[in-house]
Order: structure tokens, then C-alpha cells, then sequence
């Protein structure tokens, strides 16, 4: 046997054992074409298998089109390859300069070419071990292999063996754990105490359920045989793109109706009393039709109930994909505004049940409180219907008569898309209510702060208290806040996405709970004290899971002096003769965030600070001669600012205000909390993805000016002379800043 010396490494030798390999015989080949295609078509179908849950029904539907995707994927190949042997006829010149121009180009896409270079170096490692593996089978099975390349064969089946165990190890692999950063200790602490219960505890009504529907539904017995209460269907054709043709066919083949006739299901807890009890509807996103989303909502039903809401969550399963076949046919199109009107005819059979005698929910709602929860495209579909509730038809399209007006007080939307319906070409507007949006940081579905830009766009004009909060939560992902749809937000990139770094699942349905509850007893029920846990989570250390939440907070109750709305000129207030001023600025500019699906609708302004190259820096609102505020200290100082770094530790400055004698009084940031940095999230596994993530999201900080006053009693609030904003306890930063104001 050959020993292998200094010189075994040498080119000459390495390319003389390549030779070995690449003439070990048909065997060998058909070996590695072999494995190979049993290597794709287990991470095919195992990818099919585990993103297919449902109806057998849909799962064979969805079966047979793997399968003509995977034969039309492996004709594809030959007809490439046919091409390839062509390609090679054309002169030696044109086909580098084409090859090398064709890479050149491509790096204007440059973020991402970079992710699927890493995809295709991925798969181009699987591949490679599974035709090294088959390679060396197929050879060995030769009998008349001479003993030499024997060797280089069962190296060749090590080799494979050992890329294979690596891939197989690599794709269960869930990704990097899932860490708190260092700094959250001093972020979410139990130091507030209040009188308050938890909001995510049980409550005192014992919780009753039913179902109501169409009673025929062929799908699910609760909405048909074993229904409580029946119902007629509606039509919502008119609202819908698509769902015509070969899937239109498939899908009333399946649910055994079409979008002319859809019913009216949902599942109902309700708290066993007289009431009457202010109702909630809930409604699902977008998820595989045959795999019922609206069970997922189970746990908010039964605790909300328990707190004396009437709660029902509804089914809209018929508005969702169905798989394989519409990725490739094409399916539903800008459906939102039918998911929002469904929710208006759902709170219409609502009223009419509360009028009707005998009825079992007969004078049992408090129709002046109602509320409207959505989950992804159904949290759009809330808003949606939040919108469309006081018009008199279809914004675009008159034929379609509403005639609704119901008393929609409150919508929470979770992790809600924003423009997948578009209202006259542009965004869903929300005025006179109040608002609750939650989004996780790890979302590979929703994957930019997408409801951050319905929050700017709900305003309040008449006068009534309203209010309205969006809350940012680092770890939670799209899916755990249905119970049903898991820690895997895209199905067909289950193998690909870094899962490791999502929050357990009991943790994020507990932070729904709280926020959600919250939110609902404060719009709903009147206990105006669960707000403050939208202006600081700090209230609610002892209910929330550790974790970091930034919580972006306003009311019809805020006196905005400072909004950066009015006009371009960096000097002036929204406050009439209020004036701007910075000094030792690094950045000063006006500008929305950048999101990662763009820009957010509001403009902050930009500012940065660098005391080694510019000294001291400072911002500062000098407010006119007759503002006048409570000279008791009563009212809040409030703003909202938003970290545009990450990978440092947390921002730190000093808020300080003055008044028109000199008197001042200042307090750090962090006596509430220092501001995070911008939240890291990495969507995919490495080597996938290296870098991370990140977006500017706002936190809303509240100074009671009572504590002002308790640092210096000679303030005289009564006749405040400037805000001022001094970068010193940070030695350099970069910030938006919005929404100054008093409460």
C-alpha cells in the first residue's frame, strides 16, 4: 500500500488521485445519480410531509403535485443539460466574458445574491456528498474494480457518509439558541407596585362554548351536524381577485361551496351571567385552509371570557391558501377587505341576536363596546373592517351597500400585513378608536414592523378618550400566538429558517394574554389603569415573561408640541412659534425609519452625537411665551425615540426642562430604562445567513413632571421655557426622536 509522503500533496499528485475518482466506472456514476435522487426526493417530500397537515383530501392533492414537480424538475434537468452540451460548442472567449458578465451583474443585488449564494452553497454541499457517497456504493458494487480504486471507492462512501450525516445534523438543527442579551435584568424588572391582578389570571365568570355556522359544512362537524346555532351564507365574490379557474374548481369541490355563498362560522365562549358583556370577535390569517386556524385562539377565548367578555373566534379557513396547487395555478388575491367585511357580518347576526326574545344571547351584549382582534392578514382584515364600519358602500365599488355602523371600539391586530388590500391605491386609514398592534422581532413571516404603520395612521378628532399602542417584542415570532401554526413561520423554508432563536412557546402566549387583556380591559371595560402598561412594561414585571418590549404609546389625551409633520424646515414645532435647536449635532435631519419593507409612514427626526469629534451635543424645543401647563406637576412629559444601532450596549441622556426664571430640573433616561439597541434577529441558519437583522422601532418613554419637581421644588411648570435633550451620559448615538408632547 502507498504510503502518503510530503509530495502526496502536491498538485500533481492530488490531480492524479482526481483521475482515480473520475474513472471508477459506470457503477460508480449510477451509483451517485442514484443517491442523489433519493437525497432530493427525501428533502422534497419530507419538506411536502411536514408543511402538509390536513384533509387527506388536500394532502393527496398537494401529493400529486409534488410528484409532477419533482418528474417536470428532473426533465428540466436533461433539457438543461442538452443545453449545456450546446453551450459548449460556442467559442472559448464569448462563454467566460458571458459567464463572468452574467456574475458581474448580479452583484447589483447585492443582499440578495449574498443569501442565495449561501442557499446554493447549501445544496451544493448536499449534493456533493450525496454523489461522493453513491459514487463510492456504485464502485464497490463493481466486482472486476481493481484493488487501487477499491480504496479511492470506499474513501469516496466515507466521505459522502460523513457530508451526509453533517446535512442531515445541519437541517434538524434548529439554529442558534434563543439568549436574552446581557442588559435585560435592568430592562424589565418587578419595581412597580399596584393594586392591579393579573391580567392573564383566570377571572371569576365560569366560561360557557358553542358553535354556530352553517350546519352543513362537510369539512367540520361543529359547523355542521353538532352546530349550535345556524346560520345563512354570504357572498364576498365581488371583494375577491382569483379563486376562478382550475383551483376555483378544486376548492369547491372541497369546502362543497364557492365565494357567492361562504358562511358565517365561529366557535363562542362566553361567561355564564346576565351581562350584558362586551363581544370580541377574533380572526385567523393566512395558513394552509385544511389545517383550522381558528382553533388556535382557544386559550384567549376561555380567559377572556372568564374576565366577562363574549368572545368568538371565527372561521375563515375558506379564505386561505391551499397549498402546492396555488403556488403554481394561482389562488386569492387582495382578499383582506372580504376578511374585514366577513367580521361586519358577524357582528350584524350578533345585534340581531341581542334583539331577539329568547334568544340564547338575548339582551346578553353590551353593543356599546365592541372589539375586533386579527392575527396577521386577518389583524388587516380587523383594521380593514374598523374602516369600512360607518361607509355607505365599497370604497371601490358604490354597487356594494353597507349598512353596519356598529360600536367597533377597540382592534388589536397581531403581526398584521399592512396594503395586502389597498384602499382607493392607498392605506387603510383608522380614526376615533382605540388600537393595539404586537409583533415579534423573530417574524420570517410578517418580517418588518408592518402594523407600526397602521398605528400612524390612527388619529383622534372627537374628543372621546381614546388610545392607541404598538409593542415590539424580542423572540416572538409570527406563529406562536396561534397555538396551532408553531415555531415554523414558512412551511416550504421550514429546513432553512433559524428557529433557535424564538422565545418558548407557553412565554409568548402568556405576553398575548397580558397585552391582549390589558388592552381589552382598559377599551372595553373601562379599567383605564391597565394603560400604563403600555407606557412602560416596567408596570407589568410581574406578569411578563424577561424579555425586552418597546412600547410605542399615544392618546386623544396628548398635547403633541413636536411631531416633525408640519413642514420641512428643522427649526420649527408643530406647536405654533414653538422653535428647534441643536447643537454639536453629528445628524440632524427629518426622516421616517427605514423598515425593512421600507420606510415607516411617520416622520421622526434624526439625531446623532459624537463626543470625541464634536463635543457635548444637545436638542432642544423652546416653547412660546404663552404655553402654559399644570403648575401642580400632575401631567406626563412624553416622547417617543427609537435606537438606529445595534450590537452596542443601550443609550443613555439627560431629559432636563427649564423654565422662563432659569430654574431647572433634569432626570436620565434610564431612570425608566436605558433605550435598547435596535433588536438582532437572524432569519436563517448559519451559514445562511451571517449578519443580522434589525429595524428602528419606537419605545414611548412617560416622565411624571411630579419627578421633575421633586429634583428641583423651584421649577415653576406653570411657565416652562424649553425641553431639552443632552447626549451626555453616551458617548456617541444615533436616534429618531417623535411625539414629543404632554399627557
Amino acid at each position: 500500500m502507498r504510503k502518503f509522503g510530503k509530495g502526496s500533496w502536491r498538485p500533481t499528485a492530488i490531480v492524479g488521485r482526481l483521475k482515480h475518482v473520475f474513472s471508477l466506472g459506470l457503477c460508480a456514476w449510477k451509483g451517485a445519480a442514484y443517491l442523489l435522487l433519493a437525497t432530493g426526493a427525501t428533502v422534497w417530500f419530507g419538506t411536502f410531509i411536514s408543511s402538509s397537515p390536513g384533509s387527506i383530501h388536500g394532502w393527496l392533492v398537494n401529493l400529486s403535485l409534488a410528484v409532477l414537480i419533482g418528474v417536470l424538475s428532473i426533465l428540466l434537468g436533461h433539457l438543461i443539460v442538452i443545453l449545456l452540451v450546446q453551450f459548449q460548442k460556442i467559442p472559448v472567449l464569448y462563454r467566460w466574458v458571458f459567464v463572468g458578465t452574467v456574475i458581474l451583474l448580479f452583484n447589483l443585488l447585492k443582499p440578495s445574491i449574498l443569501l442565495l449564494i449561501n442557499v446554493f452553497g447549501t445544496l451544493l454541499f448536499l449534493v456533493a456528498a450525496s454523489s461522493l457517497g453513491g459514487a463510492g456504493i456504485g464502485a464497490l458494487v463493481d466486482r472486476r474494480l481493481e484493488a487501487a480504486k477499491r480504496r479511492v471507492a470506499v474513501g469516496l462512501l466515507l466521505l459522502g457518509g460523513l457530508g451526509l450525516m453533517v446535512a442531515a445534523s445541519w437541517f434538524f438543527w434548529e439554529g442558534p439558541r434563543y439568549r436574552l442579551p446581557d442588559f435585560v435584568e435592568e430592562y424589565l424588572v418587578v419595581s412597580w407596585q399596584h393594586g392591579l391582578d393579573n391580567p392573564a389570571d383566570t377571572g371569576p365568570y365560569p366560561v360557557l362554548a358553542l358553535t354556530y355556522g352553517s350546519g352543513s359544512d362537510r369539512r367540520r362537524r361543529e359547523y355542521g351536524e353538532d352546530v349550535g346555532i345556524r346560520t345563512d351564507p354570504v357572498d364576498v365574490s365581488p371583494m375577491v381577485r382569483g379563486g376562478g379557474g382550475i383551483t376555483g374548481w378544486l376548492r369547491k369541490k372541497f369546502w362543497g361551496f364557492d365565494l357567492t355563498e361562504v358562511p358565517l362560522n365561529a366557535r363562542v365562549w362566553y361567561p355564564e351571567g346576565d351581562g350584558p358583556f362586551p363581544l370580541v370577535l377574533v380572526v385567523h390569517g393566512n395558513h394552509a385552509m385544511d389545517d383550522f386556524s381558528d382553533l388556535g385562539y382557544v386559550y384567549l377565548g376561555e380567559l377572556l371570557a372568564s374576565r366577562g367578555f363574549i368572545v368568538a373566534s371565527v372561521d375563515q379557513n375558506f379564505m386561505n391558501g391551499a397549498g402546492f396547487v396555488e403556488v403554481i395555478l394561482g389562488g386569492l388575491k387582495e382578499e383582506n377587505d372580504a376578511r374585514g367585511y366577513l367580521l361586519l357580518e358577524h357582528l350584524a347576526l350578533w345585534h340581531r341576536w341581542n334583539l331577539t326574545e329568547g334568544h340564547i344571547f338575548g339582551n346578553m351584549i353590551d353593543t356599546e363596546n365592541i372589539g375586533l382582534i386579527g392575527h396577521s392578514r386577518g389583524g388587516e382584515g380587523a383594521a380593514i373592517a374598523a374602516a369600512f364600519n360607518f361607509l355607505p358602500a365599497h370604497p371601490d365599488d358604490a354597487a356594494l351597500r353597507f349598512d353596519f355602523g356598529f360600536n367597533i371600539r377597540a382592534v388589536v391586530s397581531i403581526a398584521p400585513s399592512d396594503g395586502q388590500y389597498q384602499l382607493r391605491k392607498g392605506y387603510t386609514p383608522l380614526e376615533n378608536i382605540s388600537y393595539l398592534v404586537l409583533q415579534g422581532a423573530a417574524d420570517a413571516d410578517v418580517r418588518s414592523f408592518a402594523g407600526a404603520n397602521q398605528y400612524d395612521r390612527v388619529s383622534f378628532s372627537d374628543g372621546e378618550d381614546h388610545f392607541k399602542a404598538a409593542v415590539y417584542v424580542y423572540g416572538a415570532n409570527h406563529g406562536q400566538f396561534n397555538t396551532s401554526w408553531g415555531r415554523v413561520d414558512l412551511a416550504a423554508a421550514r429546513w432553512f429558517l433559524n428557529r433557535g432563536d424564538i422565545m418558548p412557546a407557553e412565554e409568548q402566549k402568556t405576553l398575548a394574554e397580558v397585552f391582549i387583556s390589558s388592552f381589552l380591559e382598559a377599551s372595553l371595560h373601562g379599567n383605564g389603569e391597565y394603560k400604563q402598561l403600555f407606557y412602560n412594561p416596567l408596570f407589568g414585571g410581574n406578569w411578563l415573561p424577561a424579555g425586552i418590549y418597546l412600547p410605542q404609546y399615544n392618546s386623544s389625551g396628548t398635547q403633541h408640541i413636536a411631531n416633525f409633520e408640519e413642514d420641512i424646515n428643522l427649526e420649527t414645532a408643530t406647536l405654533p412659534d414653538g422653535r428647534l435647536k441643536g447643537v454639536n449635532l453629528a445628524t440632524w435631519r427629518e426622516e421616517p425609519p427605514t423598515m425593512g419593507g421600507g420606510l415607516r409612514d411617520a416622520v421622526g427626526v434624526r439625531l446623532g452625537w459624537d463626543h470625541e469629534r464634536l463635543g457635548l451635543a444637545s436638542y432642544s424645543l423652546q416653547l412660546p411665551e404663552g404655553f402654559v401647563l399644570d403648575p401642580e406637576g400632575s401631567g406626563l412629559l412624553t416622547f417617543a425615540v427609537a435606537n438606529a444601532l445595534r450590537g452596542q450596549e443601550p443609550l443613555d441622556f439627560t431629559i432636563m426642562i427649564t423654565d422662563r426664571a432659569g430654574e431647572e430640573a433634569d432626570l436620565p433616561l434610564s431612570s425608566i430604562s436605558r433605550l435598547p439597541p435596535a433588536l438582532p434577529y437572524r432569519m436563517f441558519k448559519p451559514p445562511l445567513q451571517i449578519s443580522f437583522e434589525s429595524e428602528p422601532v419606537y419605545t414611548t418613554y412617560s416622565f411624571q413632571l411630579a419627578d421633575f419637581l421633586a429634583e428641583n421644588g423651584d421649577v415653576d411648570l406653570g411657565k416652562l421655557a424649553q425641553i431639552s435633550f443632552f447626549f451626555d451620559r453616551s458617548p456617541r448615538g444615533d436616534i429618531f426622536l417623535d411625539d414629543i408632547g404632554f399627557r
